[in-house]
């Protein structure tokens, strides 16, 4: 049976077997690239106090084709707790192992790299230097939920296209650490194409999560709803959200992801919300059935 890694046609980083030292020394970078990381997290900080400039990039969006709806300031805040800690972190901590990827020491790496690229659950708070980075940095099936959200800033699927030249030429001015970063070693290869098949068709659907990827059903639910912006705006306008609700949300999160992993202890919910996605990705994800207790 393949794993994750191979039913994504991912291939083994270049860099696994390096000395944690060298792995390290790779990310830290020089006085250029640590002041494009605080560039970016002024950027991001600032577009978290502005709810304006959520409602601006969603609009934007959706004046474009790539929404249908405009989900709330706390709607999308609430959504992103659940794309993030309940789909794209479980996903990846499955698709780390099988590439035989640490989970922690790496994200560590992650966040020394680019720390803004790692505080943005949604994507739309960011900067597009942010976007560019992330998208470079780390590996995506299919990157259309990042491309469409490029499509939210001037210029933006152009400045990828940009970047990714630069990394392939070996020009770019972060090019160490991307290529120490990233966890697919024919990902970089690939992006070129996908950011032409995109350029030439914005619109296009996003390609079907491949089946049995893994074996949780709840899963492949969240994957298949979050695979794209469309389903990301249509999840959260369904949501019942307050601003105090999803900082609450975000409160508990993190108390499960630090304290609470320590104690095994979980306050917040273990799956996203089922009536809230679609009906054709529900369908396509019925819930196994359970054998009656007691048997």
């Amino acid at each position: 049976m393949k794993n994750m890694a191979e039913l994504q046609g991912a291939t083994p980083p270049s860099w696994l077997g390096r000395s944690r030292w060298r792995l390290v020394a790779d990310v830290v970078g020089g006085l250029r690239a640590n002041l494009d990381k605080l560039v970016q997290l002024v950027g991001l900080g600032a577009a978290y106090l502005r709810p304006s400039v959520l409602r601006r990039r969603f609009e934007r969006l959706r004046a474009l084709g790539h929404v249908d709806v405009v989900p709330s300031w706390a709607q999308a805040v609430l959504a992103g707790r659940d794309q993030m800690m309940l789909s794209a972190s479980e996903e990846t901590k499955l698709f780390y192992a099988s590439q035989g990827i640490p989970w922690i020491f790496h994200n560590a790496r992650r966040f020394l790299s680019g720390p803004a690229t790692m505080l943005d659950p949604i994507g739309l708070f960011s900067p597009r230097e942010t976007i560019v980075e992330h998208v470079l940095q780390t590996f995506h099936r299919h990157p259309v939920y990042d491309l469409v959200l490029l499509r939210a800033h001037e210029g933006g699927v152009e400045a990828l296209a940009r970047g990714v030249e630069r990394l392939n030429a070996g020009t770019h001015p972060h090019g160490r650490a991307l290529e120490s970063l990233i966890e697919d070693g024919s990902y970089h290869a690939r992006l070129p194409g996908e950011i032409a098949a995109f350029a030439a068709d914005p619109l296009a659907p996003a390609r079907p999560i491949p089946e049995g990827l893994v074996g949780d059903a709840h899963m492949m639910l969240a994957m298949d709803q979050f695979k794209d912006m469309r389903g990301f705006a249509r999840y959260a306008s369904r949501l019942e959200a307050t601003v105090p609700r999803a900082l609450l949300a975000w409160l508990v999160a993190g108390f499960d992801e630090a304290l609470g992993s320590l104690l095994g202890v979980k306050l917040g919910p273990t799956s996203i919300r089922v009536e809230a996605c679609d009906p054709d990705i529900r369908a396509r994800h019925p819930e196994p059935v359970r054998a009656p207790s007691g048997t």
